[in-house]
C-alpha cells in the first residue's frame, strides 16, 4: 500500500444536478416572462377599451343633454310651429309656400 497519497474519484453526478437545476430555473424564468408579457398586453387592451367606453359615455351624455333641452322646448308653441314648418313644410292658412331649386 501506498502511504501519503490520497486519490479521490471524481463525482460524476454533481455536474448533471447543476445542469438540471439550471434548466429548471431557465424554464421557470421563461414561463414567468411569458406570463408577465401576457398580463401586460391584457392590461393594455383593457385600458384601450376603457378609453373607448369613456369616450362613448361622454358622447352619449352630450346627446342626452341635447335631448333634455329639446324636450323642454317641446312645451313652447313657437318652437313646435317652427319645427312643423321646417320638417313638415306646414304653412298657416293664407300663406303660399314656394320651393326654390338650386
Amino acid at each position: 500500500m501506498m502511504k501519503g497519497k490520497v486519490v479521490k474519484c471524481p463525482r460524476r453526478g454533481r455536474g448533471l444536478g447543476r445542469k438540471i437545476v439550471a434548466g429548471l430555473f431557465l424554464c421557470f424564468l421563461v414561463a414567468g416572462v411569458c406570463l408577465y408579457l401576457g398580463q401586460t398586453m391584457a392590461f393594455q387592451e383593457a385600458r384601450k377599451e376603457l378609453l373607448r367606453l369613456e369616450s362613448q359615455r361622454d358622447m352619449l351624455k352630450k346627446k342626452s343633454d341635447l335631448l333634455k333641452e329639446e324636450s323642454l322646448l317641446l312645451h313652447d308653441h313657437e318652437y313646435i310651429e317652427m319645427q312643423a314648418r321646417k320638417q313638415l313644410g306646414m304653412v298657416r292658412p293664407g300663406e303660399i309656400l314656394f320651393f326654390v331649386g338650386e
